[in-house]
């Protein structure tokens, strides 16, 4: 039993944010065995669980909650893409689509997400609304500490993530 535990704190230690379906994936372990375990681990205080309607994600204790919002959005694969592709300046919604590949519906849905949670900021230049980072270094620094387990699928380490855009 102690080893199930040590091998849940080391991947949750390893991926801030991991959902639920992908501890379960990682480890092996059946739905009910990894609750139970979860369960007693957050009791103990050594993880912290935030639990939505579609996602229950885990994460050590120590990160605070706008790191926690930032990797849960990172986590996401068009939030990202949104995200990092703000990294170096301001960009118009135009821009921002194209580089999601994704609708105007979809992006305007997660650009009013990130500018509330005040990821991103919003403002009119030149008579056109563009987007930025809310704290570009900040961003960076959470990226940098938590790269392995946020871009491990599309990079591999983050010089690659910054010289991609």
């Amino acid at each position: 039993m102690e080893t199930r535990v040590q091998t849940i704190l080391e991947l949750v230690n390893k991926n801030p944010g991991i959902s639920f379906s992908d501890i379960m994936r990682e480890t092996g372990l059946k739905n009910g065995v990894l609750s139970h375990h979860l369960a007693k681990i957050e009791e103990s205080g050594k993880i912290l669980i935030q639990r939505s309607p579609r996602v229950a994600r885990v994460y050590p204790c120590g990160i605070d909650g706008q790191e926690a919002q930032l990797i849960k959005n990172l986590r996401n694969p068009t939030m990202k893409k949104i995200i990092t592709a703000l990294f170096d300046k301001e960009i118009t919604f135009k821009e921002i689509t194209k580089r999601a590949g994704k609708s105007q519906g979809t992006v305007s849905v997660y650009l009013k997400e990130l500018v509330e949670e005040n990821t991103i900021t919003r403002r009119l230049r030149n008579n056109e609304l563009v987007f930025g980072l809310s704290n570009q270094e900040y961003v960076k620094s959470v990226i940098s500490k938590h790269q392995t387990s946020l871009f491990e699928r599309t990079a591999d380490n983050i010089s690659d993530i910054f010289s991609s855009i």
